[in-house]
């Protein structure tokens, strides 16, 4: 029995929602940020779903996060980064739909929106340690706590990523 198209879509996102919620409980503390897998399946979304779908995902861990995390997540130093995933994997979806999908490209377009992640990411960051927390950090401190500390995970995130993507998506037929 074949299910239609946006059902399929649709069971796809609740799968890759709830792998983006999971990755997070994997921790590694590094600073007021800890290193999770989430970014890896927020990635693994953005390439393998359409951008509905994409949003879908990242809501649904939106949704996760908060219902057993609290309204309190959304005072946590990392919450940030859970918002600048919806935007990062729509937009990822959208470029890998409109660009094509060489692996040059899949790299480029998975780089821009590892950059968005980190643009919307560490402005909250800064503010919940600042206005929350009482820790006035520097520019220079922000970026290595919140960015320059994850970037070897991020580049492995990313290999990972694309090699998941390149062996699911004939599995998936997305």
């Amino acid at each position: 029995m074949r299910i239609n198209g946006r059902t399929h879509a649709l069971v796809l996102a609740a799968l890759l929602g709830g792998l983006i919620f999971v990755g997070g409980l994997i921790r590694i503390p590094l600073g007021p940020v800890p290193f999770t897998l989430q970014t890896m399946f927020v990635l693994l979304s953005g390439l393998l779903l359409k951008p509905y779908a994409a949003l879908y995902a990242t809501l649904l861990h939106l949704m996760l996060k908060l219902i057993f995390a609290g309204a309190s997540a959304v005072l946590s130093p990392s919450f940030g980064f859970v918002l600048a995933f919806i935007p990062a994997a729509v937009l990822l979806a959208y470029l890998t739909k409109r660009r094509g999908d060489s692996s040059l490209q899949k790299m480029i377009n998975v780089a821009a929106v590892s950059l968005l992640t980190y643009l919307i990411g560490l402005p909250y960051m800064a503010l919940i340690l600042r206005y929350v927390s009482g820790q006035v950090m520097s520019l220079q401190s922000i970026l290595f706590s919140g960015m320059l500390i994850f970037l070897p995970g991020d580049v492995l995130k990313i290999v990972l990523a694309l090699t998941l993507e390149r062996r699911l998506r004939p599995v998936l037929s997305v």
